[in-house]
């Protein structure tokens, strides 16, 4: 066996070791926590801690004051029962400065939020960079979904009136749900 000198190693080899989807296709998570109690702490943590696992970075949650949050997500605040239009604004404008060229978008109740389930969302979304991308048979405004770069205005000035808008304005790509 063969030693090796790591103090002549390239400065590459000493960095610690991130997703490749981080390189190839970098995105964002944001966790829509606008209407979450304090007892949905936990389910919002997992949902941030799935959307983290599945190479999003950052991920924001954007939920009321009065609602515990998970260490690890940026962190914006709302107003208890606010709308979701409101969150996603305050959240997507934590996205603007970084190099995400797409971002998750899950309510802290939505189904779908396994990691599984979301790197089947990356998957289809690498494939088709300019569309909104999403689970068979499940309702864009109450799915987990994924929206490129180039949608976020869109998303923030006419998505109050539900993603499905912003969708009839673009493609949109369905994906099968993982079972369970």
């Amino acid at each position: 066996m063969l030693s090796r000198d790591v103090s002549r190693a390239a400065p590459s080899e000493h960095r610690p070791r991130r997703p490749v989807t981080l390189r190839a296709f970098p995105f964002a998570g944001l966790v829509l926590a606008h209407d979450a109690a304090d007892a949905d702490a936990i389910r919002v943590a997992e949902v941030a801690r799935a959307a983290a696992d599945a190479g999003a970075t950052p991920v924001v949650v954007a939920a009321p004051f009065d609602c515990e949050l998970p260490n690890g997500a940026r962190l914006v605040r709302t107003r208890a029962s606010g709308s979701e239009i409101a969150a996603i604004r305050v959240g997507m404008a934590q996205l603007t400065n970084t190099v995400a060229r797409a971002a998750i978008l899950a309510h802290h109740g939505a189904r779908g939020t396994s990691l599984v389930a979301l790197l089947a969302l990356v998957d289809a979304a690498k494939r088709a960079q300019d569309a909104i991308v999403a689970f068979e048979e499940e309702s864009l405004d109450d799915s987990v979904v994924i929206v490129p770069r180039d949608a976020w205005l869109e998303l923030v000035t006419v998505g109050e009136s539900g993603i499905g808008v912003v969708a009839a304005r673009r493609s949109v790509v369905r994906v099968p749900a993982p079972p369970g």
